[in-house]
């Protein structure tokens, strides 16, 4: 059997993951990058030793040759497909595919971590050529216009957050509630008793301001409970994402809409736009937040 490598090192997460020549998941790491609490994040520096030493840990505890022979190698070698995008983190997977490619003679080729995220979220998804997204994470919120090309994807950015990132606005409020960093399945879990709080959100058409929620939380955070605050910061992040959809529905025709990231592994937004939403599809959990499956496929695709 011949197998596909995809290697992603974010700023969150180790990942590894392997595919078969069908473009199916074999084998799927990952470890979260370490965050001491009460920490807001690591430095790159501090990043790029916990990624070789949880590719060391991965390495001793799983036999990737039981895979079979490596037929190819995809690595994310930078944060998005824009000028100027990068960051020290992606060296070090960078490196790790070199190393596999001259040592297997598989060859390695390079995507960037935003296409890997498409290409995982369009598991089990099939989409038309053309279709929206949005990718919302810890550093990233951005509207989409999306064009399948073969085994890639011309990605043009036509919206997003002019400020703070979605997933920068949920630790802020989990670190002021003493949640551990990154603090998502915390506000999830105490949103769950929570109520809509109702905090005002500005969208103009596909660009959107989130510091003006924040503002709005921690002016009533001393006089509110948790789980309301909770419950608050994520509809007001799921308001906000079904305007800046709407406007970028209306301004382009195309009507087919896929979301991931890891905020998009909140149940309370999937269900709140799943229902606003006509043709709105999520990436799978597994396959929502930083991992390498994406560009597993993207290796044997491209084989």
């Amino acid at each position: 059997m011949t197998a596909y490598l995809g290697i992603d090192t974010s700023c969150y997460t180790t990942s590894l993951a392997i595919a078969n020549q069908e473009g199916e998941i074999l084998r799927q790491l990952k470890i979260p990058l370490e965050v001491a609490q009460g920490k807001k994040g690591l430095q790159q520096s501090q990043a790029v030793f916990l990624h070789i030493k949880n590719f060391s840990r991965m390495f001793r505890e799983y036999r990737l040759h039981d895979y079979g022979k490596l037929g190819g190698i995809c690595v994310s070698e930078r944060p998005r497909p824009q000028c100027g995008s990068y960051m020290p983190v992606f060296t070090v997977g960078t490196m790790l595919g070199d190393a596999f490619s001259s040592l297997s003679s598989a060859p390695v080729t390079y995507a960037t971590h935003q296409e890997g995220h498409l290409s995982a979220a369009l598991i089990g998804n099939p989409m038309p050529e053309k279709f929206l997204a949005a990718h919302v994470s810890g550093g990233t919120t951005e509207i989409l216009s999306v064009q399948k090309s073969e085994a890639s994807f011309l990605i043009d950015k036509i919206g997003g957050t002019k400020d703070i990132a979605a997933g920068q606005l949920i630790d802020r409020l989990g670190q002021k509630l003493a949640f551990p960093f990154p603090s998502g399945k915390s506000i999830e879990q105490a949103a769950a008793n929570g109520e809509d709080l109702k905090l005002k959100v500005s969208v103009s058409g596909t660009e959107i301001n989130l510091s003006g929620l924040e503002a709005q939380l921690f002016r009533i955070f001393d006089k509110s409970r948790a789980a309301d605050l909770c419950s608050s910061v994520l509809l007001g992040i799921a308001r906000t994402l079904e305007l800046a959809l709407e406007s970028a529905i209306s301004a382009t025709g195309i009507r087919d809409v896929l979301l991931f990231g890891g905020v998009i592994c909140n149940g309370l937004i999937r269900s709140y736009l799943s229902d606003r939403l006509e043709r709105v599809r999520f990436a799978k959990i597994e396959f929502s937040s930083d991992n390498a499956a994406g560009l597993a496929v993207l290796a044997a695709q491209r084989r």
